[in-house]
């Protein structure tokens, strides 16, 4: 099964590993306190992109720090749904150049993913079109649900987020990577409580 999209994020450019690609794309780490606006923002931005999207609107849902209720984050809605083909999510890539979205190489295999940047004060978008058979237990689900249910894991990674922000502020890669092993082991657990194995294949 896939990855989360905050647990092994590498970036290639012509098949090699581009940490600066990364963060010129991806931007600095900045945390901030938890917003109840955000909800709604992702709200408003699925449907200013349904014209765009199709029907694939219907299935588009918010997950990351933003959507876990009190949790600081950075401010970037990510937003992810499923596609039949990377052909699909390509043609629907093409489509979304006309509200802002750009294509970002951040080394998926099995998703595409595209970047808004922020507006004035409003927060920057991320959109995953993923191929996706398992949908919706989808990890990245699995693990919002998780933080929601569980507070207590939610502020052991808020701890562990401002600690890293603190360190890598200027280095999105770094910030990522010191992530995968807490984001991994909650994963698991949150698949373990509903019967699911755990995962063993984080590639994307």
């Amino acid at each position: 099964m896939p990855l989360l999209s905050d647990m092994n994020r590498t970036t290639y450019t012509n098949g090699m590993h581009d940490t600066e690609y990364a963060r010129r794309a991806l931007g600095h780490v900045h945390v901030v306190p938890s917003d109840p606006v955000w909800a709604e923002q992702f709200l408003y931005e699925r449907e200013r992109l349904r014209p765009l999207l199709g029907h694939v609107a219907d299935q588009l849902q918010h997950f990351g720090s933003t959507a876990v209720p009190g949790l600081s984050a950075k401010p970037i809605i990510d937003m992810m749904a499923p596609v039949f083909s990377l052909d699909e999510a390509d043609a629907l890539g093409h489509r979304l150049t006309v509200t802002g979205y750009r294509k970002i190489d951040a080394g998926f295999f099995r998703r595409r993913f595209f970047r808004k940047e922020a507006e004035e004060a409003g927060p920057a978008f991320h959109l995953h079109l993923a191929v996706c058979p398992t949908w919706p237990i989808k990890n990245e689900l699995l693990l919002r649900d998780w933080l929601i249910q569980y507070p207590e894991v939610a502020r052991a990674y808020e701890a562990l987020k401002m600690e890293l922000a603190a360190a890598y502020g200027d280095d999105m890669p770094r910030y990522t990577a010191g992530k995968t092993s807490f984001l991994r082991g909650a994963v698991n657990d949150a698949r373990l409580s509903i019967g699911l194995p755990i995962e063993q294949d984080w590639e994307e």
